[in-house]
């Protein structure tokens, strides 16, 4: 027993001495700037750094095999790292529905406390102060007053979807006609009154920063504004009218690239044009009759019946006549078979009457696309400037030419094809097309992120919509709409 645990402790001895000479070689050789040394001692073998046993042979590991686990884990990290990264900068379009928010018990029995609290007249519509909201940079836009003619618009509808539906580069745009949707209406950013629907109830208070914006796509003639009240009222425009802040246009003019040309008030037209291109000849070689007209409102204020009655007297001496479709006239065209209307139009017929309803500056309504989008030659009657919406030789104005003019100017490019090609000569450089609906929506919804705090009126608002305004509500024209609304500013109250 003594006997081993001596040769227990020589072994030790020994093993412990082999070690520490090996650490001092070691030591020495990286001190004597040997990168890779190699020395024998008894039963180990030495290479650097490292000791093994000298008895078994080496274990090879290839170097890609211990690198490959790290790439692995560095690439599993950086690609979570830039999916993470996308889905957080990518924009998300999302849907508020902010009505349900709004009405939501807590939050009605907060604003009925407040108002049951605070509701004393004589103070509380002092306050400048906009009421507090859900703090969002949703712009809230109330329609006052709509109109069923905007059916099957995005303005018809409400919420965001209007907005998100069009593709607008803002959709941050909330249209609702919940006038309650706040329980204060100054907390609206926006408030769109539209003409045809007059209102009883108007609005007793508004907020300095508040949007009043005028709506309208209907002729000045037809709802003239007659009380002094809408002058310096409204802060916005959105009318058919040219140099309104947002334009309801009807038609549209494009280059052959598809860029917007106008209508603008400052049209400028390529002069000289080319000869009108073959395959439009071909359009035209095969008509047989000079003139058509579809229309159903026979007693329209701009008198277009008459004139049309003197152009049909004129024409009978050169044996040429002009169709009348619909309500006015002998022959028909069923709205179910509008296509069918079209293409009778682009095939046989030279002329078109495309006459407006109202003697308006710049109104001119979808009824001129029919001739332009059908190959054939618009005859106008209206109160715009046509130079603004119509190329320079397109088109015969039979408000500014007498009735046998006009006669003997279709009777002169029936009977000669060179003068009738000349006509078409703007299908080299235009195209005409129908304004989308949504392009109206979304400049709304641009001008409130764009200028949200520009502040300005129209000073004599009256005589902007319709300069004839004094003699037409003379007339009694706009007696329902020149009832004064009860509508008084912040400041008016405070001066009573």
């Amino acid at each position: 027993m003594l006997r081993h645990e001596t040769l227990e402790k020589q072994f030790d001895n020994d093993e412990y001495a082999n070690e520490t000479k090996a650490k001092e070689h070691i030591v020495m050789l990286s001190s004597s700037g040997a990168g890779d040394s190699v020395m024998q001692i008894p039963g180990q073998l030495v290479t650097g750094s490292r000791i093994r046993d000298h008895g078994r042979p080496p274990m090879s590991t290839p170097k890609h095999l211990g690198t490959m686990p790290r790439i692995i884990i560095v690439c599993g990290y950086a690609y979570f790292l830039i999916q993470y990264l996308i889905i957080s900068l990518k924009p998300v379009i999302t849907e508020i529905d902010i009505e349900y928010v709004y009405r939501m018990p807590h939050t009605m029995n907060k604003h009925n406390k407040m108002l049951t609290t605070h509701y004393n007249v004589s103070t509380y519509i002092k306050s400048y102060k906009r009421p507090e909201r859900f703090k969002t940079d949703i712009k809230f836009i109330l329609k006052f007053t709509a109109t069923f003619l905007n059916y099957g618009t995005p303005l018809f509808k409400n919420g965001q979807s209007p907005f998100i539906e069009s593709n607008c580069t803002y959709y941050n745009c909330y249209l609702t006609t919940h006038r309650t949707l706040f329980l204060d209406i100054r907390a609206f950013d926006a408030i769109v009154f539209d003409v045809e629907n007059y209102w009883n109830g108007h609005v007793v208070i508004r907020h300095p920063n508040q949007k009043y914006i005028f709506m309208a796509s209907e002729s000045a003639a037809n709802f003239p504004l007659c009380d002094a009240m809408y002058d310096n009222f409204y802060n916005l425009t959105w009318t058919y009218k040219l140099d309104s802040d947002i334009r309801w246009t009807y038609i549209t003019i494009i280059d052959k690239k598809g860029n917007f040309v106008g209508p603008k008030i400052n049209m400028t037209w390529i002069y000289p044009m080319k000869a009108t291109p073959e395959n439009v000849k071909k359009k035209i070689s095969g008509k047989t009759k000079a003139a058509a007209w579809f229309v159903s409102n026979c007693n329209a204020k701009s008198g277009r019946q008459n004139v049309t009655k003197r152009i049909e007297k004129e024409l009978k001496r050169y044996n040429l006549t002009v169709d009348i479709y619909g309500w006015c006239g002998k022959k028909k065209c069923p709205k179910d078979k509008f296509e069918e209307c079209m293409y009778l139009l682009e095939s046989e017929y030279y002329f078109y009457l495309a006459f407006e309803n109202s003697i308006c500056e710049d109104y001119v309504t979808e009824k001129i696309l029919y001739p332009l989008q059908n190959y054939a030659v618009p005859i106008v009657f209206g109160g715009a400037n046509y130079s603004r919406f119509l190329p320079p030789g397109s088109y015969i104005n039979a408000r500014e030419q007498s009735a046998s003019e006009v006669a003997y100017l279709i009777y002169k490019a029936i009977k000669n094809p060179k003068i009738y090609e000349d006509y078409f000569r703007w299908h080299n450089y235009y195209e005409y097309v129908k304004t989308p609906p949504e392009h109206d929506v979304c400049k709304l919804c641009q001008i409130l992120n764009e200028d949200p705090g520009q502040h300005s009126s129209y000073k004599h608002f009256r005589s902007w919509w319709n300069p004839d305004h004094p003699s037409l509500c003379t007339k009694g024209v706009g007696k329902f709409i020149a009832m004064r609304p009860n509508s008084d500013t912040l400041a008016e109250i405070e001066k009573k």
